[in-house]
């Protein structure tokens, strides 16, 4: 189902502070982006959120996360790292009693979470893995005692693929798709070093997750 603009704004608001620098050194990474092709996007670096359809400004701008001051500075062309094509794809599907694959993923990805941070890991490093038909999440470290695994449902598309990251910021970019309803959610792999994408194609939301590099030994 397709928000509104001003559901649009609220999520970017409300979102923003898991999305932008909690550094000075970047002032302009503390900020929201306001493009004149009327979306909005922030990053930290690490992460991205950026919604389309956000606004009618004529003019683009940069606006503090938490005060709303203008921040100076030119704010980095971030369309060069949101993956277009997703060779890989998990489609998560929520439509009514009959699937709640996102709320689902949610539960998994916040134990996977908590695994990792019971075993002392303060990378927050997980893995989602696509084999077959099957997907799954788990914590990577599998010498504690707090190791996880699970499945998620979903459709899949496209070749096997396996990706490591923070897992605290998988969970900061599904709860925007649950904040703002969507009811089919695409989370993209381009490969295992490449960005994470879950998009929701109708509402032009894209939130990005960069993958975390770990030792082959230790992803084996």
């Amino acid at each position: 189902m397709a928000i509104t603009q001003a559901k649009k704004l609220e999520l970017i608001t409300k979102h923003a502070k898991h999305f932008t620098s909690k550094s000075e050194a970047t002032p302009v990474l503390q900020g929201v982006h306001y493009c004149a092709d009327g979306s909005a996007v922030c990053t930290d670096r690490h992460t991205l959120l950026r919604i389309g359809g956000v606004h009618n400004f004529t003019e683009e701008f940069t606006s503090h996360a938490k005060t709303g001051a203008t921040v100076e500075g030119v704010f980095p062309d971030t369309s060069r790292i949101i993956p277009q094509e997703l060779p890989t794809q998990i489609t998560l599907i929520n439509a009514g009693l009959r699937r709640t694959d996102l709320k689902d993923a949610i539960a998994r990805v916040k134990v996977a979470l908590e695994a990792a941070k019971l075993s002392g890991d303060r990378s927050y490093v997980a893995r989602l893995a696509l084999v077959g038909s099957d997907v799954r999440i788990a914590t990577n470290n599998d010498d504690t005692p707090y190791r996880f695994s699970a499945g998620i449902n979903a459709d899949i598309y496209g070749p096997d693929a396996e990706v490591s990251f923070n897992a605290e910021y998988l969970l900061n970019a599904l709860n925007v798709f649950k904040d703002a309803g969507s009811n089919r959610v695409i989370i993209g792999i381009t490969g295992a070093m490449s960005p994470i994408v879950c998009r929701d194609e109708e509402n032009e939301i894209d939130a990005i997750v960069l993958p975390y590099r770990i030792p082959k030994e230790v992803a084996a």
